[in-house]
């Protein structure tokens, strides 16, 4: 019957259609080669050709639960597995509870787990103890220019908690690292004991302790091109520096090399913190320069070092490879999106089905009856379209089974995709490579397109050519009336949009992630950078000052306390001793400042003094 009436509808199409509603807008499904596309309407078509389920329905319903399970088992193994691990390197280097971003004061408890905190808008990526070094005020509880152990305990629980160190353990470190240099300074019976460290001593010692902070001895041509011991050589003001670069090069040895005097002395926390640091900077690359004696003018060819890792987030800063990567990311979105509409689309036909079988059941029943009243016609049965004809013949094969199914695989793909675009954000954000990144998005691609791979290679020649050769399944389109009968402009708009979500994460991933773990690892690998702590506070205008001025000055307080001059009165004598220097920009003072120095310390003290720091009477 079904059949006559198609046939009839053809002869007469030219009377029988029903004139087209221009209120509504149509849209189609249209079958596409893979797995979830042919899963759509597979069960309901053999169903209706052969009257029960068949293999072919039977293998829809597999392929589909395979596809899901390939897809599951990739992204936890890429989300995992990989984006996982960088996360966690991400925060060796610094962490401030948040993934995304990361630049933020840290609350609470330092763990001492990464290897940078922020402080005060500056990231500050030395080891604990280096970092007390470079805080004195916090030190000096009671401001008598004295560090005392009595302070030390009172403010234990404080600096521990900031700086994740015990300061105990700095504290006594202070006192073997002096008593190490006790044959260029005399030691105080406080320092001896373990009491106290005076402010001259502290000065005087920091010095040993901030080069610590450089981690390796690969660092010290970088120091050395800084200009770190151009003071020291110049002025010849420090005697463990030496009086030429070579013996420069040699304290800095001795000091970060592997067993050298910082490994031994310092406390675990510097072992922990320079073997993670070596890690998280990769592996070094090394330069050449040439580097001039301020003293001599001779030349010495230095190696300088760099590390990977900052190199690369060093890369990922410019403005070529973040057009590069929107791109990427832009083709991705765009992936993502369209299937997300296409599904969108697919959930809109599921609930029309079954809304359309409702009403076509009904009218068909008030149909049945005008018949019965009026008598059959054919006319009534012509009343219908082949369009309609056709909906109706799919309306009556879908089950409310295979509805459900849909609907359960529709809900599934909606999740995987949303979390599939989180994971691939992630994964194309975090590589700073540009064959990396093509080859991040290209595998991406394959995780989405696995769908199409089985069906292309597991469903036989036949079965594809039957379902691709189906006609479009129309759909009633809904949304705004504007937007729903301009399909090209919806087009265009969501191109727009994609483009824009696009650039907008990749400027907001550069700004919140990439540069904040590039200044890290600037401030980490190299002690170097604007945001850098460390880099500011131990900057080459600070060893200048310190060499030529801080570390004399330091020394004269020490003999100041070897001839007498009680602790109480240590820190005039020394800032005096560095404001005249200071003033003459030199180390010889001047007749009227000497005479002041008699009067504090006597003239044994003054005497001793000067032939320490090379001066004349």
């Amino acid at each position: 019957m079904l059949a006559t009436i198609r046939d009839d509808v053809s002869e007469n199409s030219a009377t029988s259609q029903e004139p087209h509603d221009p209120e509504e807008h149509t849209d189609c499904i249209s079958p596409n080669p893979d797995v979830f596309s042919y899963f759509t309407l597979t069960s309901v078509n053999e169903k209706k050709r052969y009257g029960h389920f068949t293999v072919d329905a039977f293998m829809s319903y597999l392929l589909v639960a395979v596809v899901l399970f390939i897809q599951c088992v990739l992204l936890f193994c890429v989300s995992n597995k990989v984006i996982a691990k960088n996360i966690n390197w991400q925060k060796n280097i610094i962490n401030t509870g948040k993934n995304w971003n990361i630049v933020g004061e840290w609350s609470g408890c330092n763990d001492g787990k990464s290897l940078c905190t922020m402080h005060d808008g500056a990231f500050s990526c030395a080891p604990p103890s280096v970092q007390l070094i470079g805080r004195w005020d916090e030190l000096d509880l009671d401001k008598d220019d004295v560090w005392h152990r009595d302070e030390v305990l009172k403010a234990r629980d404080d600096i521990r908690c900031k700086y994740a160190v015990d300061p105990i353990e700095v504290f006594d470190v202070l006192i073997l690292l002096l008593k190490e240099r006790s044959m260029h300074i005399w030691l105080h019976h406080e320092v001896q004991s373990g009491l106290s460290i005076p402010k001259p001593y502290f000065t005087y010692i920091m010095g040993d302790i901030a080069m610590c902070g450089y981690r390796n001895e690969d660092m010290c041509g970088n120091l050395a091109k800084r200009g770190v011991f151009d003071a020291a050589i110049k002025h010849g003001s420090a005697p463990r520096v030496g009086g030429n670069i070579a013996q420069a090069l040699d304290y800095c040895h001795a000091l970060l090399e592997p067993g050298g005097l910082c490994e031994r002395i310092l406390p675990s926390t510097y072992s922990t913190w320079k073997i993670e640091s070596v890690q998280e900077c990769k592996d070094p690359e090394y330069s050449q320069f040439v580097y001039t004696d301020p003293n001599n003018g001779d030349i010495k060819s230095l190696l300088e070092v760099d590390y990977d890792a900052r190199e690369r987030y060093e890369v990922a800063k410019t403005p070529v490879f973040i057009t590069y990567k929107i791109c990427i990311i832009f083709i991705w979105l765009l992936l993502i999106v369209s299937q997300l509409r296409e599904l969108h689309k697919l959930m809109q036909w599921v609930f029309h089905v079954q809304v359309e079988k409702v009403k076509l059941q009904k009218e068909q029943e008030e149909e049945e009856a005008r018949n019965e009243a009026a008598g059959s016609s054919k006319a009534a049965q012509l009343n219908r379209t082949r369009s309609n004809l056709k909906n109706e013949e799919i309306y009556d094969s879908v089950s409310w089974r295979h509805c459900a199914a849909m609907t359960a695989v529709t809900v599934v793909r909606i999740g995987m995709l949303c979390f599939l675009c989180y994971v691939g954000l992630t994964f194309l954000g975090r590589q700073t490579d540009y064959i990396g990144l093509l080859l991040d998005g290209v595998a991406l691609l394959f995780i989405v397109e696995v769908e199409e791979i089985l069906y292309e290679r597991v469903l036989r020649q036949e079965a594809r050519s039957n379902w691709q050769d189906r006609d479009p399944v129309p759909l009633k389109k809904y949304g705004p009336g504007f937007l729903a009968h301009r399909p090209d402009i919806t087009d265009l708009i969501w191109f727009g949009v994609v483009a824009l979500l696009a650039i907008a994460f990749q400027l907001y991933y550069t700004v919140s992630l990439v540069n904040p773990l590039y200044n890290a690892l600037d401030c980490t690998c190299l002690s170097h950078g604007e945001m850098c702590y460390e880099a500011h506070r131990f900057s080459t205008s600070f060893w200048d000052k310190y060499w030529t001025y801080d570390v004399p000055a330091s020394r004269a307080g020490i003999e100041a306390l070897n001839n007498g001059l009680p602790l109480s009165d240590i820190t005039p004598f020394v800032d005096k001793f560095q404001q005249e220097a200071m003033r003459t920009s030199s180390l010889l003072m001047v007749n009227s400042s000497m005479h002041d120095v008699v009067k504090s310390v006597g003239r044994a003290a003054v005497h001793k003094l000067q032939k320490h720091l090379r001066l004349q009477p």
